[in-house]
């Protein structure tokens, strides 16, 4: 039987509970497993549920006051729009009290005392937060125009990075001294960001490089949140056909002259980070995460100048998001493993609202990380579909590693949820590599990808340095 001091365990160091190696922690059997997940998702709802008003109104609406099942947390599972639910005129106002206000709603932190006095736009609010508080708060980026916010802690993010470093990085020791302790990053992207990807870079430079000196940004700048706010608000005007009359405000057309050089900078520096990968990393163990499009831009870059096998065989060449809006040629995968010397791409399936990086295996299925309890529903009516067999329906999750604000989301993605063991040999759930956005098929969602990241960020820095402004 799980005790409270396994479920607490855990919930608290998933990492650690399982010797921090990745084989054991997706080898639990599944009546294991369940009644691990269940006992720490008992707790979670036990510490959260008068302490988050969200989470509090719901549970008493729906009259639940326990929970003796994983399927008893299902109504309580937050829906895509709570995270965005502030007045987007908030944000266009600069009224940041307000959005602090409304923030404060959705963690157990207080934020009464944040001063926001002086925030002129997001990336100034993200800063507040982060300096007067604990928090680590993330964001997406919105196609609809309104972002989600998740408030995270540091905490949180340390959690989520001492477990997800098992999957990304295989062989990484967190025990080992020398060169098994850490790794070289290879980052193709901004150093900086208040994006969930973005914060990436951030935990990888403490958990797997060991340090900024083994951490290798394509920019050393910062990818501003203000610009992708106005990206996502770009995309909807276009949608409705009224981009001509989009103001960007005057706090983004004062910095437009900063923008301007950041993607400059960005597009001129490519050839120059390249030299620097052979120069400095070729042969190391490195761990190369980013966009599939950018990765395939460096190796397509490399092969014009016949540079093949850059990095160590062992090294870890890792992306996801698919490639929405971002088109690949035939053969893309084959152009990257040339250039980077890896005899396989590695693939993860990831969201800014869940903490924990889904690796897919050589079979092609996602396995989902035991602290993040998957429920696959029924598209038509939200019920929750039985946990065998192979079910296709909408993904939602809990994540245990939340502990500061509730980690219950139902997403917008249809997967094929497979609750047999792999061919691969891992027991853990999984899902099918083709996962597709119900919203897209409605003529759009509300998330730009990974993958289209930086061309949002290139539409609305082009829009920003227009004529139109």
């Amino acid at each position: 039987m799980t005790t409270d001091s396994d479920a607490r365990r855990f919930a608290d160091d998933p990492a650690g509970f399982f010797g921090h190696s990745y084989p054991a922690m997706h080898a639990v059997p599944r009546r294991e497993l369940t009644e691990l997940q269940t006992a720490a998702l008992r707790l979670r709802f036990t510490e959260l549920r008068d302490r988050i008003a969200v989470l509090r109104a719901m549970a008493d609406d729906q009259g639940v006051t326990a929970l003796e099942r994983l399927d008893d947390v299902a109504p309580l599972l937050f829906q895509h729009t709570v995270y965005k639910s502030y007045p987007v005129s908030l944000v266009t106002d600069g009224r940041f009290d307000r959005l602090t206000r409304w923030l404060d709603r959705l963690t157990v932190r207080d934020l009464s005392a944040v001063d926001v006095a002086g925030c002129v736009g997001v990336d100034d609010w993200l800063q507040a937060l982060q300096g007067q508080t604990d928090l680590r708060p993330v964001h997406s980026s919105g196609t609809t125009g309104t972002m989600s916010f998740l408030p995270r802690t540091t905490g949180e993010a340390d959690r989520m990075f001492r477990t997800a470093r098992l999957g990304l990085v295989p062989g990484l020791d967190p025990f080992a001294v020398g060169t098994d302790r850490y790794r070289h990053v290879v980052w193709p992207a901004f150093r900086f960001g208040g994006s969930a990807i973005m914060q990436f870079a951030d935990h990888l430079v403490r958990h797997v490089a060991g340090g900024e000196q083994r951490f290798h940004a394509l920019h050393p700048g910062r990818m501003s949140s203000d610009v992708l706010f106005l990206a996502g608000r770009l995309h909807a005007a276009q949608a409705r056909g009224d981009a001509d009359t989009l103001d960007p405000g005057p706090a983004l057309r004062a910095r437009r002259a900063e923008f301007d050089r950041a993607q400059q900078e960005m597009v001129a520096g490519r050839s120059a980070f390249l030299a620097r990968l052979v120069e400095r990393l070729r042969g190391e163990r490195v761990l190369f995460m980013g966009s599939w499009s950018t990765a395939y831009e460096l190796a397509r870059q490399a092969g014009e100048q016949g540079l093949t096998g850059i990095f160590s065989p062992e090294s870890s060449v890792v992306g996801g998001g698919g490639a929405k809006g971002v088109a690949l040629p035939d053969g893309w995968q084959q152009v990257i493993e040339r250039f980077t010397g890896v005899p396989r791409l590695r693939h993860c399936y990831a969201m800014s609202e869940i903490m924990a990086t889904h690796m897919r295996c050589a079979h092609g299925r996602y396995h989902i990380e035991p602290s993040t309890i998957l429920f696959v529903l029924d598209p038509q009516d939200g019920t929750v579909l039985p946990r065998q067999g192979v079910r296709t329906g909408r993904a939602a999750f809990f994540d245990l590693l939340a502990d500061t604000y509730w980690g219950g989301f139902v997403t917008g993605d249809e997967v094929s949820a497979d609750w047999s063991p792999c061919p691969c040999g891992l027991a853990s759930p999984s899902l099918g590599a083709t996962i597709e956005r119900y919203g897209d098929r409605a003529g759009g969602d509300d998330k730009i990808s990974c993958a289209a990241t930086e061309s949002a960020q290139r539409d609305a820095l082009d829009f920003l340095t227009s004529e139109l402004v």
